[in-house]
């Protein structure tokens, strides 16, 4: 039996428990919307509206945890070894300014914090927003420079000086914070240069790291993510997709039909993801 089936079987519990608190949240919307109602006869449409609202900010955490554990925990724990999966958790502005992959604003959040092994390869994955946000007296403005999911691998025996690589659509690159020794690489596929930009003050390590099977892979994940970059120094390599409004540990699950075999495929999607990553990496 695959191993998505087999992580619905035994998330059936959790599944139970959201399908009970997305019916209460049902409720609790139709009980808002009468206090709206009432609004005119003070104090009781008020009392039910703030009612209401507190109880559904308590649902909407309770419904978080539980997607969670049904579609993210156990697929993770069914396909990595020492799985550590921190929903609240994230990387730290000084960790993802180390990664070198996008421009470092003035906030930044992070969350869905995994840390595994697969194959003897350890790694760590979180959700990420950098951004940078200009107050001013009559206006505020922001910038996003990176939404979406760093990868950090450490492979071991696998040493690389420095090496990185990105989509063409991948903006705001941290290439402003690199060393001038840095230079453009063009490697041998026509068609992987013009998808892709590589940076490297040592051409030989771009040569050796990125071969013929490897840069299948990346324009696989190109076509997949469109705006990617990876950044390898030493043993550790990062993976970053850039996809705003995207994040597959999460979902809307107050309203709507939830998709059992949906939900599960898009994490089992990103877990496949990741266990292609590293066997290209080990050869």
């Amino acid at each position: 039996m695959s191993e998505m089936y087999y992580g619905v079987r035994n998330s059936n519990e959790a599944m139970i428990k959201l399908q009970e608190k997305r019916n209460a949240a049902g409720k609790t919307m139709l009980f808002i919307l009468f206090g709206a109602l009432l609004i005119l006869i003070p104090p009781i449409g008020l009392i039910m509206i703030f009612y209401g609202c507190s109880r559904m900010n308590k649902l909407r955490a309770e419904m978080r945890a539980l997607y969670k554990d049904a579609f993210v925990r156990e697929p993770l724990e069914n396909n990595f070894e020492n799985v550590l999966y921190e929903p609240n958790g994230g990387y730290s502005y000084d960790a993802i300014e180390s990664f070198r992959v996008c421009e470092m604003g003035n906030r930044h959040w992070s969350e869905d914090f995994v840390n595994a092994t697969y194959a003897g390869v350890n790694f760590q994955i979180a959700e990420v927003n950098v951004r940078d946000v200009d107050e001013r007296d009559d206006h505020t403005s922001s910038t996003t420079y990176f939404e979406g999911r760093m990868m950090v691998f450490y492979f071991p025996n696998k040493l690389v000086n420095s090496v990185s690589v990105f989509s063409r659509k991948f903006k705001h690159r941290a290439l402003s914070r690199r060393e001038e020794k840095d230079t453009k690489v063009e490697l041998e596929s026509a068609r992987f240069n013009k998808e892709f930009d590589v940076y490297s003050p040592y051409e030989h390590d771009a040569f050796y790291l990125l071969t013929p099977h490897f840069m299948e892979r990346l324009e696989f994940l190109g076509s997949k993510y469109e705006s990617i970059a990876m950044t390898v120094y030493g043993n550790r390599v990062v993976l970053a997709f850039n996809e705003p409004g995207k994040n597959v540990f999460d979902a809307n699950v107050e309203i709507g039909k939830l998709d059992i075999e949906q939900e599960m495929a898009k994490v089992q999607s990103e877990i496949d993801d990741i266990k292609m990553f590293i066997a290209t990496i080990l050869g």
